[in-house]
Parts: structure tokens; C-alpha cells; sequence
């Protein structure tokens, strides 16, 4: 077991595991990351390795408050400034051109940063004693579903890393990521909607390829279970009759099925819920997952786009 209570030894120890290139995990309000020192090549090969990541995915660096985006990016301007007051501590990464001393590793190969202030605690506490900023993906295997508590992490990794715990995350998916290289652009979906973004800033574009961009959690098949995945409308399930399957519903029930999850019908509540669900689901051992997909209102946009990612071929 390396789960460990939160306290103030095992958040020294946390931040010494880091000055010394390991890799702890930790949490966030959005969901665990599994972080390293941005600055420290050899600990970001750590984390890519222990993911089995692709080398051009990015990690988002985790910073403790605004004044620390000098230390990897430039660019920041006053819309910059404006989304930071607005939503930091918050789900947000920002994407900049990265400062030259920050290696390319950390960044996907990428010339840019995403960089986000989290909204947790532990978080918090962790990047404040470790005086750097944390580089952190979701801590899963590549493609597999994110982890929204420690005892996630500790399964998907065997036990093998460091684990902070900070209970159950509180929005359950990622950020919402934007560049601000050039036109303002959502790369990802996330915790903070679309509207909210525009109300800040007005000319924001949307982002709808599914290829991998210099932003994490953009390629086309991700957050999935293990166990064949698939979106079925609610009369389609409301017909099931399926005893090798498990159901994943908001409204409708099957007639027969192997094993059936009820999510709640508030996107916020359904977020929070839904990986947890998708690990419960792939647990049973079932032939399938089955999701009923939910509205396509507003709001819903993000959970849609995991949706879509865990069910993609």
C-alpha cells in the first residue's frame, strides 16, 4: 500500500521524493495527477515512461499562484491576466510559448506550455514546500480512465507510486485547456464551460479536431475502460435485454442486464461521477459497456467529449 495520509510529514516527504527526481502522485479538484519536477528531465521521462505515454503528448505544469507563470512561459498578457484572476485556483490551463530553459519533454515536444493554478489543498501545500512547479498528467496508464481517488491510482500502477490522498476529486474531469498563442482557442473541453470562457474573453475559438494538439487529453480514443465501449440513445436501452453487458444510464433502464449504473442527470453531478462509474463498469466483468448519452444542452459539452473518447474504435 502507498497511500498516504495527508499530512505535514508526508508532504515534506512528498516534496523531498520530488527534489530528488521521483515521482509522487497527488491530488487536484479535477482529478489525481501523477507529478514530477518540471525542470528535471529525467523525472519527466519517469512519469512518460510509467504511463507508456506517447513522447508528443504534453503534461500541464502546476503552478502555486500567477506570479509563477514566469518561470516557464512568455506571452502573458492582459487577457492571459484576466482568465488567471477569473479562474485560478481553478480547472483552467493556460497555453504559452514555453521560456527556452523548460525542456521540450515536459511539453510534448511542443514550443508551448500548458500551465494551470490548482484548486486543492494538497495541491497547493505540495508546489508551495517543493518551491517549482509540478509537471502532472492524470496518473492512469495512457488512454486508460483518469483517477478521481487514491485508491484508483493505486490499482492502475500496482502500487508502485507514491500517493497523497486528498478524497474523492471534486469535478471528477480535467481541465479545460485554452491557448492564447495567437487567437484564444479551447483545446479541451473541461470543468469550466465555454460561456464562462467568453464572458472573459469575447473572441475565443473552439478547437474541434480529435488529433493530438500541444494540449493533453486531445486524442481521439482516451479515458477509456478496458471492456468494449459504446453510446446508445435511451429507447435503444430501454429495449436491452442483455445479461452479459453493463448499463451506464441517466433515464432509461434495460430489461436485463449484467450489472446497471445509475448517474445523476445534473452535468456537474454526472462529471463528478463519471469515471468512477466507467472503473466500476470495466470491474465486472461484462461483454460491453453500454452509456445512455445524455443531452447535447449546454453544459453537457464536456462530458460528451469524454464520452465520445472512451467509445471511440
Amino acid at each position: 500500500m502507498t497511500i498516504c495520509r495527508t499530512t505535514p510529514k508526508t508532504l515534506l516527504e512528498a516534496s523531498n521524493q520530488l527534489r530528488a527526481g521521483g515521482v509522487v502522485s497527488f491530488p487536484t479538484e479535477t482529478v489525481y495527477g501523477l507529478g514530477c519536477d518540471t525542470f528535471n528531465q529525467e523525472a519527466v521521462s519517469a512519469v512518460y515512461a510509467l504511463k507508456s505515454r506517447p513522447k508528443n503528448n504534453p503534461m500541464i505544469a502546476h503552478v502555486l499562484d500567477i506570479s509563477w507563470v514566469n518561470k516557464l512561459c512568455t506571452g502573458w498578457d492582459d487577457k492571459c491576466e484576466q482568465l488567471a484572476q477569473q479562474f485560478w485556483p481553478g480547472p483552467l490551463a493556460i497555453v504559452l510559448p514555453k521560456k527556452e530553459n523548460v525542456p521540450l519533454a515536459a511539453c510534448g515536444g511542443f514550443n508551448t506550455i500548458a500551465i494551470r493554478c490548482p484548486n486543492h489543498p494538497v495541491a497547493l501545500k505540495l508546489l508551495e514546500l517543493f518551491e517549482a512547479p509540478i509537471s502532472a498528467p492524470s496518473a492512469n496508464k495512457y488512454g486508460h480512465i483518469s483517477p478521481t481517488k487514491a485508491q484508483h491510482v493505486e490499482e492502475e500502477f500496482d502500487g508502485l507510486v507514491t500517493v497523497l490522498d486528498g478524497g474523492p476529486c471534486e469535478k471528477g474531469i480535467e481541465s479545460t485547456v485554452i491557448s492564447m498563442v495567437n487567437t484564444p482557442t479551447i483545446l479541451r473541453l473541461g470543468s469550466i464551460g465555454i460561456e464562462e470562457i467568453t464572458s472573459v474573453v469575447k473572441d475565443t475559438e473552439i478547437l474541434t479536431s480529435s488529433l493530438q494538439t500541444n494540449s493533453p487529453g486531445t486524442a481521439m480514443r482516451h479515458y477509456a475502460p478496458n471492456t468494449p465501449t459504446k453510446l446508445l440513445h435511451k429507447k435503444d436501452i430501454g429495449d436491452m435485454c442483455d445479461k452479459k453487458s453493463v448499463v451506464i444510464v441517466i433515464e432509461s433502464m434495460p430489461h436485463k442486464a449484467k450489472h446497471t449504473i445509475k448517474m445523476p442527470n445534473d452535468a456537474g453531478d454526472y462529471a463528478k461521477k463519471l469515471y468512477a462509474s466507467l472503473r466500476e463498469a470495466d470491474s465486472v466483468g461484462a461483454t460491453q459497456i453500454i452509456i445512455e448519452k445524455p443531452t447535447c444542452a449546454p453544459g453537457w459539452e464536456a462530458v460528451l467529449d469524454r464520452l465520445q473518447r472512451c467509445c471511440a474504435e
